[in-house]
């Protein structure tokens, strides 16, 4: 449990007591008077201590004394010598900047999250000989010894207020309090305030429920803390303050310290803000690097509409691609095949009874409908984030003027902040259990595990570790923190973003640990992080978002309720792909063998076709059941992306060239006679039921798409489904003139079959250059996917692309899907670019 559960257990568990009280409560004997002899007969963590008030304020009054005398001088050099201390600093070698810390904090911890790594090697799971690296965990050596770390740090803290970080620093020791490695001291119907208050006398201020009437709903709410965690961020904030003094002291030692508190010397202008992202790019690794470090950051929730639209376009994008690129389809569902426990030896090495002898129908429709279920289940998900998010950043715009700081939320926005985060974290649920059954089916893992042997009932898998198997470190490292992700207690008590950070960093700095990862568990992993991150910048809406849990307590029932309401359509699609054959989607017979890479021929093209004719025959086929059965609603975003305006290429005839045409013409013209729906059955029953046309009639007309600057999407879901308009026209695209480097990316994308010379494989490096010189700003999210946002074009939505997993090398089949996507989001073609003059 965190530090509120704690706290509000204590408080429940104290006023339903059946400790017996004393007539007179002088005598000690009461609970409430006496709570040592509570905490002696329950079995909740004993406190440290249980001081009296008077021995709080003292405690807290002395701590907030040295707290601001050190914060007033070390604000004072810094308005004045930070550029000094950044030139200095940098200059430092990695020995020099090492000396400087551990002169000023002896006995720092060397590694990256300390506290974790001693929870990892403790065998007693109370108690601790390392109570400090528990209470500082982001205080070690391999992060402040990064060039810019300490100076972010150093930053942040002497330009803001102590009141600043208040929050932040009783969230860095949540480990510490859940895993029981610290107690703190326990003052009963006292509350400890901090946020705002930027005085010596009002900072740490205690007040008695007795003589406040607010200081209980101020503590309840956690606007306020419990004065025993109170105490301990007065405690880790005056170490970290006198910390960062010395060093400055040290970096400055030629400087009389006279000097430096001299109240004439001139305010120098703040240098440029810092920040350890590469490359010109961004991530979420970098960002939550810097997180402990630099002043807490405001919920954006623009940038999470921005990030959750991206991915409900990629999970368009994905079924798209899986109607109409046999390549594409094949390659998926044998990827998803390689990730299943069926595959697992017995502990005895014995085959699965549904690959004995080889892969059954009974297999094939389990891979089959695990693939459509979840494309299907992650565009509904993705959706729904994407309409919640919208949802609450109107109501935040409705509410502006009523919004105060001092006040409790608008009920309706209250409401939809706690919807949302409920959806969230059931929605994290889905992931988790994925992975918990591909990670050690994954072909990196595999083999250090087996099955116990099937008894009766093949649906029903247990896997263990393989006996004998030895795990080397970074295997060790990893499966803890996957078998830590994968236990709901051991998760809550980490928390899921430090679990992804952790995992993130692993998988960066140790490229033994990247080849663990195949890219269908590095995929899942993006798409838990994603939601992660959601769940992460709501926790920073304060002071409201503190009692959001609490909020969410008293309202389950009815936060389930709409939960069950927007997800049970999902469910019975599940049950319905369940109860239908999909093993002649099984690709391993060469079905869907689609030479698309090869140089055009009658052959080829014929193969194309053959291959093309069999997809589409499976998702007609399945489109059929799927509507006999079900009752998709009009108004989720499968209908409407099956029902939209979409195309599939398909290969047209093969005709022999005519010299006396022009190349572009001849393949412009079959092109447009070889398109149609996404899904034909889906379009024909949408547009009959609101146009009343026949079967019989045009059910899908020829579209001339305007992509000047317009995504290739589905309609929003306000907006009403329309007749394609015959009249649209192509408007003229720009031309992009970029590098040779940029060229050749973009060449290999939109590379034409018919031409001489097949491209090779582009480095991704390569793909990120030509993308940023198009006009996109790139963020690197968690796992292997890649945000790109518009910066310079005149398009609003962004695109992610999966990194190419273990190799960063993009095959040249995965390239053309990416030109694909871009053609779709934003309608470029291949003659769009063009070399920059030397």
């Amino acid at each position: 449990m965190d530090a509120s559960e704690l706290l509000r257990l204590m408080q429940q568990s104290m006023a339903n007591s059946n400790i017996p009280a004393a007539a007179d409560d002088s005598a000690g004997l009461s609970p409430w008077s006496n709570p040592s002899l509570f905490f002696d007969n329950i079995s909740l963590p004993k406190p440290s201590s249980f001081p009296s008030p008077g021995e709080v304020r003292k405690e807290a009054r002395e701590r907030v004394t040295k707290i601001f005398k050190d914060w007033t001088l070390l604000n004072h050099i810094v308005q004045r010598e930070e550029t000094t201390i950044r030139k200095r600093w940098l200059k430092k070698t990695q020995e020099q900047r090492k000396n400087t810390l551990l002169s000023a904090w002896p006995d720092m911890p060397a590694s990256h999250r300390p506290d974790m790594e001693a929870f990892f090697r403790e065998k007693s799971r109370s108690g601790t000989a390392f109570r400090e690296v528990y209470l500082w965990p982001h205080v070690n050596q391999e992060d402040l010894l990064k060039r810019k770390l300490f100076l972010i740090f150093l930053n942040a803290r002497a330009r803001n207020f102590p009141s600043a970080f208040s929050a932040a620093d009783h969230q860095s020791f949540r480990f510490a309090i859940t895993t029981g490695k610290v107690s703190a001291a326990f003052l009963n119907e006292h509350t400890m305030m901090f946020t705002g208050r930027n005085t010596p006398e009002t900072y740490g201020q205690l007040y008695s429920w007795d003589e406040n009437d607010d200081a209980a709903s101020w503590l309840f709410t956690e606007r306020g803390v419990h004065p025993g965690f109170g105490l301990l961020i007065l405690e880790v904030q005056e170490r970290i303050y006198h910390f960062l003094l010395e060093c400055c002291l040290q970096i400055l030692h030629d400087m009389p310290r006279e000097s430096l508190m001299d109240d004439n010397s001139p305010i120098e202008p703040e240098p440029p803000a810092l920040s350890i992202a590469e490359d010109r790019s961004n991530s979420l690794a970098a960002v939550a690097a810097m997180t402990p470090y630099r002043l807490p950051a405001n919920l954006n929730l623009a940038h999470l509409q921005d990030l959750v639209a991206a991915k409900r376009s990629a999970a368009e994008d994905h079924i798209w691609s899986l109607r109409e690129d046999p390549g594409y389809f094949a390659d998926f569902v044998l990827g998803m095949k390689e990730h299943r426990q069926e595959l697992l030896p017995d502990i005895k090495g014995r085959q699965h009874s549904l690959i004995r002898p080889h892969p059954s129908k009974r297999f094939w429709d389990r891979v089959v409908g695990g693939v459509i279920t979840e494309a299907y289940f992650y565009l509904e998900i993705w959706n729904d984030l994407q309409s919640q998010i919208g949802k609450v950043m109107s109501l935040q715009q409705k509410h502006e003027g009523a919004i105060k700081y001092d006040d409790d939320l608008p009920n309706e926005l209250l409401e939809a902040f706690l919807e949302l985060e409920f959806s969230l974290t059931q929605y994290a649920k889905g992931p988790i259990e994925v992975l918990k059954t591909i990670v050690v089916a994954s072909p990196p893992l595999r083999a250090s595990f087996v099955r116990l042997p099937e008894e009766g009932n093949s649906n029903n898998i247990q896997v263990v570790q393989k006996p004998g198997s030895a795990w080397d470190k970074t295997q060790s490292r990893l499966m803890w923190l996957f078998q830590v992700l994968w236990d709901d207690h051991r998760r809550h008590l980490c928390g899921l973003s430090p679990i992804l950070d952790e995992m993130e960093r692993l998988v960066e700095n140790d490229p033994k640990a990247r080849n663990l990862f195949s890219s269908q568990v590095a995929s899942m992993v993006a798409d838990l992080s994603l939601i992660s991150e959601c769940l992460r910048q709501i926790s920073l809406y304060e002071p409201w978002a503190s009692s959001f849990e609490t909020e969410a307590a008293s309202r389950q029932e009815e936060l389930t309720t709409k939960y069950i309401q927007r997800t049970n359509r999902m469910q019975e699609l599940d049950m319905a792909l369940k109860q239908t054959s999909l093993a002649d989607a099984d690709p391993s017979d060469g079905k869907f063998f689609y030479p698309v890479e090869k140089r055009k021929t009658k052959e080829n093209t014929e193969a194309m076709q053959k291959a093309e004719k069999t997809l589409d025959t499976f998702w007609e086929k399945l489109d059929k059941y799927t509507l006999k059965k079900i009752d998709v609603p009009r108004d989720g975003a499968l209908m409407r992306l099956l029902s939209d305006h979409r195309i599939l290429r398909r290969t047209p005839n093969w005709v022999e060239p005519d010299p006396a045409l022009p190349t572009d013409r001849q393949k412009n013209n079959r092109q447009e006679e070889s398109d149609k729906p996404l899904s034909q059955l889906f379009f024909d029953n949408e547009h009959r039921s609101h146009s009343g046309v026949d079967s019989g009639d045009k059910a899908f007309q020829k579209i001339k798409v305007k992509t000047r600057g317009v995504a290739l999407t589905t309609p929003s879901p306000d907006e009403p489904l329309h007749t394609p308009d015959a009249s649209h026209s192509i408007d003229t695209q720009p031309t992009f003139t970029v590098d040779k480097r940029a060229l050749k990316v973009f060449s290999t994308l939109f590379y034409t079959p018919s031409s001489s010379g097949q491209p090779g494989e582009t480095h991704w490096n390569d793909f990120l250059h030509a993308m940023r010189a198009t006009g996109f700003s790139i963020e690197k999210l968690y796992g292997s996917v890649w945000h790109f946002m518009p910066s310079k074009l005149d398009v609003e939505r962004s695109i992610q692309f999966h990194e190419p997993h273990p190799i960063s090398k993009i095959p040249f089949k995965t390239a053309r899907r990416f030109g694909r996507r871009l053609f779709r989001a934003y309608g470029w073609r291949g003659d769009m670019f063009k070399q920059e003059d030397a």
